[in-house]
């Protein structure tokens, strides 16, 4: 469902009050400063799906700030990712600092302070996304926070166009909603690994070929025959080759495949919608074959059987 925010709903001497209640409302808890309020304008432009919210915001120049006492009223971590399509922004958190130009984008966490600069009629893309989803791609996004990566270079430029892309695609399909979100999470992983000197060691090619490959095994977890054969002539260079640079990041394809579909059926059992179907017709859904290993693998990646997990999950107050 899409939400709109626009100060131009309210009178002059409203807008700012309402723009405050609107930020908050679409993000975490923050505080705006602006210098001059009384000709202040913002707009967002918000989609939410399943486990991350797409947004457009633009507007007059104002501060975004969080504070200790947002982060300490918080129940939940977010990160969040500014792609600059108007204008600049100056981002800071960690003592990190980054100045971002229309095609730059950067990172931050909730759980950190940080300051968000954003000059006179602005606009950016801004994707919240539940911290654990991004760090079951890159377990150290936390210390990539507050960096820029850079429009201007290939990986950079790559990323953010396919960003901008896929969050364009609005789509009320629930299966179509699933596959783009999946996407989003290893786009942005995509681009911070192109800053993270110590735990990514991909060239820019490599990183083009694992960006190809994911977004291959992510549109085609249904089809019981993907497998490393499949994906390899999919992104056309050879398993062994691939599978190396598959495994600079921590999987095989193998893995990385498996793992997909895992989360993808945990995601069915935690979703009321899918109650009336069985265990078995969600793995053989997401390419499953064999329940029996499907079973065996599930207990070991989550520590407890699907049937437990299911009935643990729906029954629990929030998911």
């Amino acid at each position: 469902m899409q939400l709109n925010f626009d100060t131009r709903s309210v009178t002059y001497r409203e807008r700012f009050a309402y723009w405050r209640e609107a930020v908050c409302a679409t993000y975490v808890q923050l505080g705006c400063e602006a210098v001059e309020q009384r000709d202040f304008h913002g707009s967002i432009t918000l989609e939410r799906l399943p486990q991350l919210a797409v947004s457009f915001v633009s507007g007059t120049s104002h501060d975004v700030i969080r504070r200790k006492q947002d982060i300490s009223r918080a129940t939940e971590e977010f990160f969040l990712l500014s792609l600059q399509l108007r204008k600049k922004a100056y981002l800071s958190q960690r003592n990190r600092h980054a100045e971002l130009s229309p095609g730059d984008f950067a990172l931050y966490s909730s759980t950190d302070l940080y300051k968000l600069t954003l000059t006179d009629n602005f606009e950016q893309l801004v994707l919240q996304m539940p911290k654990k989803q991004l760090l079951a791609r890159i377990p150290n996004a936390d210390l990539l926070t507050g960096r820029r990566v850079s429009g201007n270079s290939e990986i950079g430029k790559l990323v953010g166009q396919s960003i901008l892309g896929f969050a364009r695609a609005g789509n009320n399909n629930r299966i179509i909603q699933s596959f783009i979100q999946d996407t989003l999470f290893d786009l942005v992983a995509t681009g911070l690994s192109s800053i993270d000197e110590g735990g990514c060691e991909l060239s820019l090619p490599e990183q083009h070929m694992s960006l190809r490959a994911r977004t291959y095994i992510q549109s085609n977890l249904m089809d019981p025959a993907l497998d490393r054969n499949a994906v390899a002539r999919a992104t056309g260079i050879s398993v062994r080759r691939l599978n190396e640079i598959f495994m600079k990041e921590g999987y095989s394809i193998s893995g990385f495949i498996r793992k997909a579909r895992l989360e993808r059926v945990a995601s069915n059992l935690k979703d009321p919608r899918f109650q009336r179907q069985s265990i078995s017709e969600l793995a053989m859904k997401w390419g499953f074959n064999n329940f029996q290993h499907f079973s065996k693998i599930f207990r070991e990646a989550y520590g407890m059987p699907p049937s437990e997990f299911r009935s643990t999950t729906l029954s629990s107050p929030k998911q």
